[in-house]
């Protein structure tokens, strides 16, 4: 199938690259490529969950191959990526009042190609940092390019909504499934909650890819 290899050719991806990052083989992708087999509804809408590619385009040839959207990732030369922008900041500390700020997109902002391995999809996005709590790992006025993807992955640093305040903090899960809420800083106060249980919202929002200091 000469879209799918369109497609693949349009996000700097190989066959391996492509299979890695939607957890499909890579004997498939080829077969689907070379017409040994059909391309599935069910495949047609992962590469837009993950890529905003679309599965109208993908399947039948018609519309464009990109989905339309404000918020998508747009590449503006070779070397630049402009990056959608999230309006607010990031506490390292005690987060911002978000009882009353809508999280969204704003803006975009350019950010060198190097930084990434593979493009990034449609659901990355960056955030300015404020406060104290994360230094050495950041510092105010840093910022963090974020998956938007909503939920714990691995340890790491997050882009989190906790009783009601934005914050970046690095969450660590043990065995009994707490998550631990950590600042870097011994200055300043780290959390212990059972999502189980425990009755403060907590809202993973994404998990940090990149910081810029």
């Amino acid at each position: 199938m000469n879209r799918l290899k369109e497609i693949r050719a349009f996000l700097g991806l190989s066959q391996q690259e492509m299979a890695d990052q939607i957890g499909e083989k890579r004997y498939r992708i080829n077969d689907m490529e070379n017409g040994k087999t059909k391309i599935q509804v069910d495949f047609a809408e992962l590469l837009e969950e993950k890529f905003n590619i679309n599965p109208w385009w993908l399947l039948t040839g018609k519309g464009n191959m990109e989905k339309k959207s404000t918020e998508k990732i747009e590449l503006v030369m070779d070397d630049t990526i402009r990056m959608p922008f999230v309006r607010g900041q990031a506490q390292a500390g005690r987060g911002n009042d978000i009882s009353d700020i809508r999280y969204e997109v704003v803006d975009t902002m350019s950010i060198s190609r190097a930084l990434f391995k593979t493009p990034p999809t449609s659901t990355v996005r960056i955030i300015k940092v404020d406060g104290y709590s994360m230094i050495p790992t950041l510092y105010p006025d840093s910022y963090c390019i974020f998956d938007e993807c909503g939920r714990f992955i691995t340890d790491g640093l997050y882009i989190i909504n906790y009783g009601n305040e934005l914050m970046v903090k690095l969450l660590q899960q043990s065995p009994d499934g707490k998550l631990h809420i950590r600042s870097t800083n011994p200055d300043y106060a780290s959390w212990t909650i059972d999502p189980a249980s425990d009755q403060t919202h907590l809202h993973i929002i994404g998990k940090v890819l990149r910081i810029i200091i």
